[in-house]
């Protein structure tokens, strides 16, 4: 039995640790409290890991050198370990000291102890690589089984689909010139708006009609004039296709057919091609792809109005670069004051005979001011790091994170999270998530965002809101380029209305005319 004793008082030189040719290698924590946190309970897994470590003192430098090979009959007997009170080690079986006394009590961490020369032992902790590799492996299990319930191949790589070519390239669908021309681009986008109200217009003229108009007639073509529009919508672009996604909720202005094929746009925009994308990542990092990335698949595996997603390998972990759309800048310098104008005139002529008080020119505003901010992805980035914030000591909502170095205005490249969205019903009960609650997550996800924080994520449609099995099923949130605001004067006003409607009290709600609907069916 070997054994030793150390002192509080004292003093451990500083350690290297060498790397011998033969040797793999373990980064090594050496301190006297390790020994107490490592050994003085016994309350640690038995382990037969089929190694054998070898702990040398330097003779000249006092370095410490860490062999390992592997030999399944040293492991036998490093079992039953003993720790004295005054924070010594000792041990008695077969095995004996290695160079003056190497003993220890073999764990999932790999942890030895050393002693020293003499004056005093120290305790090494090899880092729980086994631990860590477990870990990790159960992690990339977890996450092969989602996205192998929640597999689906984007809209564009499915057979059969119709090619629509969105207008990307300087000058629109004048793409041999090497700019924007703003003539040609007016001249595309008030033809495209002529063109729908006149057509609109004749869907309602009876003599338009053969053999009489009736409603079933004009359900067919307005469905007609439906597809036409999104066909359209994603010819003249980025700029309109935002404003269609924004549209395709707006049962209260637009008929059902219209809202069906322009919800179609969340999701279901081509991509543009991969060696623009490839084209603009190199520029943006100022290197080749081969020498930022370890992979980069250049086939894109997501859409939208103004970037692509493309996956990736950085530095041993598995990421998504998402590249922006050429040339947005100037598309949107042009689109934007022909807009402007149609706000204006469509304020003039709008009866809102519906009762509804639509302030076009201010939707045009705030239309404007997101595009402007969508276009700068650093600006995304910031967004969801204080998203994530927000909600950090909430396990119920996961945001991918930002990989910094790697994000510009105009590429951001974040970790891959992989999810169902929320709205694939049975992928989620495949999963075995629990729907009600996950309901309620997602009601208290908002509530936190808009009462709490007052910022809130402001484009929620399935596409940017997945689910994973993690705690039984989690919220992940993408895409953070659009996001609310609330001052904290409304919030408080909101939060106090809630409150009322809680407590069904109509005098609390009254105080507030945005809920005079609720405070009457309260008093009801």
């Amino acid at each position: 039995m070997a054994s030793c004793s150390c002192s509080s008082s004292l003093a451990l030189p500083e350690l290297r640790f060498l790397s011998p040719k033969a040797a793999s290698r373990y980064h090594l924590s050496l301190s006297k409290q390790s020994l107490y946190r490592s050994f003085l309970y016994k309350n640690y897994p038995r382990c037969n890991l089929g190694r054998r470590i070898r702990v040398a003192a330097g003779k000249q430098d006092g370095s410490v050198v860490v062999e390992e090979k592997r030999e399944p009959e040293f492991i036998k007997g490093l079992n039953d370990f003993e720790v004295n009170g005054n924070g010594s080690a000792s041990r008695s079986d077969s095995v004996g000291s290695v160079n003056g006394g190497v003993n220890g009590y073999a764990n999932g961490s790999l942890v030895k102890y050393v002693n020293g020369n003499g004056n005093g032992g120290v305790a090494v902790e090899v880092v729980g690589q086994v631990e860590e590799e477990e870990k990790l492996n159960k992690e990339i299990e977890r996450k092969k089984k989602v996205e192998e319930i929640g597999k689906e191949d984007a809209w564009f790589k499915k057979s059969g689909q119709e090619k629509v070519e969105v207008s990307v390239a300087p000058g629109g669908r004048w793409s041999r010139f090497k700019t924007y021309s703003t003539i040609q681009r007016t001249l595309e986008i008030w033809g495209f708006v002529l063109t729908f109200v006149f057509r609109a217009w004749l869907n309602n003229q009876k003599f338009s009609y053969r053999g009489g108009m009736t409603e079933e007639k004009k359900v067919l073509r307005r469905k007609a004039l439906a597809k036409w529009l999104k066909e359209s919508i994603l010819r003249l672009g980025p700029t309109f296709i935002k404003i269609g996604q924004q549209f395709s909720t707006r049962v209260d202005i637009l008929a059902q057919e219209y809202v069906d094929e322009l919800s179609e746009l969340q999701d279901q925009v081509p991509p543009f091609p991969s060696e623009t994308a490839v084209s603009i990542v190199e520029e943006e990092l100022g290197a080749p792809l081969d020498d930022v990335f370890e992979r980069f698949d250049v086939e894109p595996i997501a859409a939208a109005s103004l970037g692509q997603v493309h996956r990736a390998r950085l530095k041993g972990e598995e990421v998504v670069v998402k590249v922006q759309r050429p040339g947005l800048k100037d598309l949107f310098d042009i689109d934007l004051k022909n807009l402007r104008v149609i706000a204006e005139y469509l304020q003039k002529i709008d009866p809102k005979s519906d009762g509804a008080k639509r302030d076009w020119v201010a939707i045009y505003d705030e239309c404007a001011s997101v595009l402007y901010q969508e276009i700068d992805y650093t600006q995304e980035a910031a967004n969801a790091e204080l998203f994530a914030s927000n909600f950090k000591d909430m396990d119920y909502v996961k945001v991918p994170t930002i990989f910094w170095e790697y994000t510009t205005p105009q590429i951001l490249t974040m970790e891959y999270v992989p999810g169902i969205k929320i709205n694939r019903i049975q992928s989620l009960d495949e999963l075995g998530v629990d729907r009600k609650r996950l309901g309620r997550y997602a009601v208290e996800s908002y509530l936190e965002q808009i009462l709490s924080h007052g910022f809130f994520h402001a484009d929620p449609h399935p596409g940017n809101i997945a689910v994973d099995d993690v705690n039984g099923g989690r919220l992940i949130f993408y895409d953070f380029g659009m996001m609310g605001s609330i001052s904290p004067n409304i919030r408080e006003g909101l939060l106090e209305a809630f409150y009322g409607i809680y407590e069904k009290d109509a005098d609390k709600v009254d105080k507030y005319p945005r809920f005079k609907i609720i405070s009457m069916v309260l008093r009801y």
